[in-house]
């Protein structure tokens, strides 16, 4: 009887959880994904790292993108002053920071993920 219990409540537990998951889909995998983003904010969280790399899919480096706190892009900028470039502008409109180096103009673009953070492609 003790097992019948056990399994019942496993059963019950992976349905709910499957449950959820179905329903929340579009939140949960709205990046791609979620596993590069969960390591990167445990990263910001438990390191306590002020940006953190987004690892997993092959964009430039194998870097997807960056992770940093809600709004806050110094830790980006200076990153990319280290890197040679000047920081120009941060345009809210079209959610982009530019940078200059030499006459080259590069404009990166970022977008707000979830209510705390921020990913910086």
């Amino acid at each position: 009887m003790l097992k019948s219990k056990v399994f019942i409540i496993t059963v019950l537990l992976f349905s709910l959880l499957s449950i959820f998951i179905i329903q929340k889909k579009d939140v949960i995998f709205q990046e791609g994904n979620p596993i590069p983003l969960a390591v990167a904010i445990s990263k910001l969280i438990f390191l306590d790292k002020e940006i953190a790399e987004v690892k997993g899919s092959v964009e430039i480096d194998d870097i997807y993108g960056y992770l940093v706190k809600r709004g806050e892009m110094e830790p980006y900028i200076n990153m990319m002053e280290k890197d040679g470039w000047r920081f120009v502008e941060r345009n809210e409109i079209s959610n982009a920071l530019v940078f200059e180096k030499g006459n080259i103009t590069q404009s990166v673009a970022y977008q707000y993920y979830t209510r705390w953070y921020t990913i910086i492609y």
